[in-house]
């Protein structure tokens, strides 16, 4: 119905509603559009405006260690901040736009891996894929891929039992960075429906419960106002920290078993540049036709990256891993490199001239970064934010095995690669540089994690934490274990999961 500033209303206002949404970032807004027209009484609940503000950014502000086995600590204090919007629309206003979903392997309960396993499978989740990627308007990912016809679109003839596939990835244009107005509508027109309300500068700083049920919230503006908000049900859908900081902050609601906040996930990208001491990370192809299937020549354009399936994981023990291949324009200064990669490789292609030459491609690894109770997110009480909440501290953990299956994996696609006759793998890192030389993604998983035994999950399979009735939580804080791809789309399936189940719910009442 509107878009109302929260600074505007008169001090104490009480907002009512069947159903508050708290967070105005992807998830929510997907929630709320799944509503819209229907006649649940829904209301938004925005910490920002419609831009990004640095007093508002600021509210993010807090401290981020990361660390890993072998290698030196790694303070990024200003990730908390960075990898974040506090704004309508969330973290859409600098998300790229690449989607994909998770492998069937990321739903897997594999031995191998503690703590993995989903409790829902992912051909359960293939048509909320499907309305996600029409939500976003793009093509949809069938789990069982067509092939193409064009010489340049055919994957690498990898040995099947070798289990590395070509899993596709796409760029949506709703994002801020792609195409602004269509953004811009869709993080706006749905508050046009009757039904919603959205709420701009309404912080909510604390969850009030009595016995198991949610009984209301306090929101906080900046400008010093105060208001509340009720409703039957609550959705909390403020990303894989925040979440978290709300209900520590709240009395420490669903942390009864102590596990909101451990967990956390993160996707790390792995490689390094070439110099005058040793190769860069590259891929030097046997094939001379150009891989347009894995490096298009639109740096945006629908691709693939090298995935390992569960076949490859079960048979190496390791865990899902992806290799993005990229057109690399090398320097003057790299051809000496370009031409020692291919004497060690062997792999080159017959030119028409009889020249040989590598067709050479730059390359950078991501691995799963495993479920780890020791990677987690805390409150520093003596740090307090603008509004008096405490702020935040991630301690983001690796353990020995993230690292040495990123290691094993790359050897195994090193070898396959051979093996096939398709080309080589040049890799030059040392365990004890991974750290140091890897690249923070914005990606935010694992925190309140969901599992059908509260004594192993935040969240039961519908998203509802298992120690308040009326209370669910949307976003990748749910997600038990991480995957290999950037969460968004999987965000907006199990969203509207979660819409057809309070739909559900409200009817059954």
């Amino acid at each position: 119905m509107a878009i109302i500033d929260a600074r505007a209303l008169p001090d104490a206002s009480l907002l009512e509603a069947d159903l508050v949404i708290i967070g105005g970032g992807l998830a929510g807004i997907t929630l709320a559009k799944e509503l819209a027209g229907g006649p649940l009484k829904v209301v938004v609940l925005e910490s920002g405006g419609r831009e990004m503000e640095p007093e508002t950014q600021a509210l993010y502000a807090g401290a981020c260690v990361q660390k890993a086995d072998g290698n030196k600590d790694r303070p990024l204090h200003d990730y908390p901040v960075q990898s974040r919007v506090r704004a309508l629309g969330g973290s859409g206003h600098v998300w790229g736009g690449r989607c994909g979903p998770l492998d069937p392997a990321d739903f897997a309960e594999r031995a191998w891996i503690p703590y993995s396993g989903w409790p829902v499978s992912r051909e359960a989740m293939q048509p909320y894929y499907d309305r996600a990627c029409d939500l976003l308007e793009i093509d949809r990912f069938p789990l069982e891929r067509p092939k193409a016809a064009e010489p340049n679109l055919q994957p690498l003839a990898l040995d099947p039992d070798a289990g590395f596939f070509p899993a596709p990835r796409v760029h949506a244009r709703i994002s801020g960075r792609a195409d602004r107005p269509a953004f811009d509508r869709f993080r706006t027109q749905f508050a046009e429906a009757p039904n919603i309300d959205v709420y701009l500068y309404a912080n909510v700083i604390r969850i009030r419960s009595e016995r198991g049920t949610i009984t209301g919230l306090d929101i906080a503006c900046l400008s010093g106002k105060r208001h509340t908000a009720k409703a039957a049900r609550y959705v909390l859908a403020t990303g894989g920290i925040e979440n978290v900081r709300l209900l520590l902050a709240s009395d420490n609601l669903g942390n009864r078993h102590d596990l909101v906040g451990r967990f956390f996930q993160g996707h790390l990208t792995y490689s390094n540049d070439s110099d005058a001491e040793r190769e860069g990370s590259a891929f030097a192809a046997s094939r001379a036709e150009p891989l347009d299937l894995y490096a298009p020549a639109q740096r945006y354009g629908p691709h693939c990256v090298i995935g390992a399936g569960l076949a490859a994981q079960k048979r190496m023990k390791t865990g899902n891993f992806t290799a993005t291949l990229f057109r690399a324009n090398f320097s003057s200064a790299d051809a000496k490199v370009a031409a020692d990669t291919q004497a060690i490789s062997k792999a080159s292609v017959q030119l028409d001239k009889g020249q040989t030459q590598p067709n050479l491609l730059g390359f950078f690894a991501m691995t799963e970064h495993f479920p780890n109770p020791d990677s987690r997110v805390t409150l520093d009480a003596d740090q307090k934010d603008a509004l008096g909440m405490p702020r935040v501290r991630l301690d983001w953990a690796h353990g020995r095995k993230d690292y040495a299956d990123l290691e094993r994996t790359i050897d195994g696609l090193a070898n396959a690669l051979g093996a096939s006759g398709e080309g080589r793998l040049c890799w030059s890192l040392r365990r004890d540089e991974l750290l140091a030389s890897s690249n923070a993604s914005r990606h935010h998983m694992g925190t309140t994690r969901m599992h059908d035994d509260p004594t192993k999950g935040v969240v039961d399979a519908d998203g509802r934490l298992h120690e308040a009735d009326n209370l669910y939580v949307a976003g990748s804080s749910v997600f038990p274990t991480s995957g290999i791809v950037n969460p968004t789309l999987t965000i907006l399936a199990l969203t509207m999961r979660l819409a057809d189940h309070l739909k559900s719910e409200k009817k059954a009442a």
